[in-house]
Parts: structure tokens; sequence; C-alpha cells
């Protein structure tokens, strides 16, 4: 990465971005559950959901419309936790599902979802529910330096290369905690957030190869998005909630909950 400088251009196109989309329905879903009103009760059944969704959208488009959006709106939800608790056979089940639903990279997916829950099942349950009471803890008092230390210790855990959740990376990890409702400056940095701060006036320079294999590089990157938000006076999940959303030519449903 290029030498990082925080520039009055770059400050500007965060605070017009944000503006842009402040009244936009995606934007202020993300500021209700992660700033305004967060979750204090944890929910397994939500946080199952909520990993199978982050699995699938990491391997294909997640826009408004698409299959992978359709799939997570379904009532009931066909990936349900009581549903895949009862599966002998959960990888096949699973798999069907989501061939069925035109979703790619079945096989690899449903083989994700049978190791997540023999981990959930075997030590993960009570280790996610501390972490979230912890993140749910944080008050309008913690500093940024401390809950950002938090967070980043929220996804670290959960992170298949800690022995977590087999198929979550950095961005993944932060996807799951954020779409929780329990973090605000740790952000998913996805190609949408990455294009965006690469075609700034002073660009990012930020390399999508090291992102995803390096730990380091992402928390360092991540660092840097942190300190441009803080510059601009907004909240990274805020901003996240913006670039996303202004990625999509057409407005997300209102019973939607993707991100």
């Amino acid at each position: 990465m290029s030498e990082f400088e925080i520039v009055p251009a770059n400050i500007d196109a965060v605070k017009q971005i944000v503006a842009a989309k402040r009244l936009y329905r995606f934007f202020k879903s993300r500021h209700e559950r992660n700033v305004a009103n967060p979750p204090r009760q944890f929910s397994k059944d939500a946080f199952w959901r909520r990993m199978v969704v982050c699995i699938c959208t990491s391997v294909q488009k997640s826009g408004p419309s698409s299959r992978v959006s359709k799939f997570v709106r379904e009532r009931p939800f066909p990936l349900n936790l009581g549903v895949c608790e009862e599966k002998e056979n959960l990888r096949s089940f699973a798999e069907e599902i989501l061939r069925s639903r035109g979703l790619r990279f079945g096989p690899t997916i449903a083989q994700r979802i049978e190791l997540n829950l023999r981990w959930l099942c075997n030590d993960g349950w009570p280790k996610v529910q501390e972490q979230f009471a912890k993140l749910c803890g944080l008050s309008q008092d913690t500093s940024p330096e401390a809950r950002i230390a938090e967070e980043r210790e929220a996804a670290r855990l959960i992170m298949g290369r800690n022995g977590g959740l087999a198929g979550f990376g950095s961005k993944q990890a932060r996807n799951l905690w954020q779409w929780m409702g329990v973090t605000q400056y740790e952000i998913p940095l996805d190609s949408r957030v990455c294009d965006w701060l690469n075609a700034l006036p002073s660009g990012f320079g930020i390399a999508s190869n090291r992102l995803y294999s390096s730990v380091s590089y992402y928390e360092a990157t991540m660092s840097k998005v942190q300190a441009l938000c803080k510059a601009a006076g907004v909240l990274p999940c805020e901003f996240d909630a913006a670039v996303f959303s202004n990625a999509d030519a057409e407005e997300w449903p209102e019973e939607d909950d993707v991100f």
C-alpha cells in the first residue's frame, strides 16, 4: 500500500457519500440496528442464519434482486438452525437446498455449513455468546480505541484460521458481527468499498490479494479507513452502508435484512 495520507478531498468525499445516502432505506436500517438501537439479546437462530448467508454472499453477487437476497428473504428460512440440527446428512441436504435456489458453489458452502454447526455445537456457542455480550456491554462512553480493540478481537475469534468458522476470513468475520448489530468500527472491506477507496483523489492503493490473505494487512487497512471516517465525522459502519448501497441501481426491499 502506498503511503497513507488523510487529505481534505478524501474527507469531503466520505462526507458527501454519507450525506447522499442518509435517507436511503439501506442506510437507515444500518443506523437503526448498529447505532441507534443495537440488539441486547443473543439469538442462536439469528447468528446461524446470518452465518449461512455470509458464506453464500462471499462467492456470489448480493444486490437487492440477486438470488442470494431472494434466498435470505424466504420465510421460513430453508436452512434455519432447527432444520439443520435435525438432519443426519446436513451437507447433502444443504447442497440440495442451495442448488434448488440457483446458488453457486453449493458443495463448498454445504461443507462449511456442516463444519460450522459442528464447531458451534462443540464449544463455539459459548464463545460467540460471550463475545456478543462483551460487544453489547460497550457504552456510548467507551472510547473508539477500546471499541475497535474489542470488535477486532471478535472478528479474530470466529475466523476459520483461528479454529472458528470455516469459510470466514477477515472480511466475512466482520460482516457477520456487523450484521448482528454489535459493531460500528470494524467493517467488511469488500470489492465495493475497496474500489471506492482506491478511486479517491488520494487513493488507498488497496491490494485485494493481500487484503484477504494477510490479517495484518487487512487490519492495517482497516485502521486507515477508521482514521479517514473519524476525520469526516462518520462511523465506519455508516460509511460502509453508504458505499455498499451506492453501487446498487435499485433500492433494497423494506423487508430485506441481508446487511
